[in-house]
């Protein structure tokens, strides 16, 4: 009898997947084929960290209302999603703690060249933590 549920349950999730593939493209299972959907702008998103402290111990503060600039101009806008902790492993082995602001965009291309050589230059960043990937904006 256990057995015989078991397969049933197999059954019933092999069913809902392929259910799944057999939609029409952009169409979700709640949607049918009268309901018109918008498709999705395929994006790249960019997460970073700017430092609260410069190097030589100056505050950044003040330097963020032109990063906010850069950012609307080279992205189309910014989230910034506040304080965030981060650690790096140096190479002798001990681990640097740093507090950061953190930041997101979305951009129709990858601007995560011209995001990290703007930290360079205007944070003094010589190693800039910038991830990139692929995303859609709805």
């Amino acid at each position: 009898m256990r057995r015989c549920a078991v397969l049933m349950a197999a059954a019933v999730i092999l069913l809902a997947a392929v259910s799944a593939f057999a939609q029409t493209p952009g169409q979700t299972p709640a949607q049918g084929p009268d309901t018109a959907v918008q498709a999705a702008e395929q994006v790249v998103i960019h997460f970073f960290v700017v430092p609260r402290v410069l190097p030589g111990g100056k505050e950044a503060a003040g330097k963020f209302p032109e990063l906010r600039k850069f950012l609307a101009k080279t992205a189309g806008g910014y989230s910034q999603l506040g304080s965030c902790d981060g650690g790096a492993l140096l190479p002798s082995g001990e681990v640097r703690a740093e507090t950061n602001i953190c930041f997101m965009v979305s951009a129709s291309r990858d601007v995560s060249a011209e995001i990290a050589a703007y930290l360079k230059t205007h944070f003094e960043y010589k190693a800039p933590f910038v991830l990139s990937w692929p995303g859609s904006r709805h």
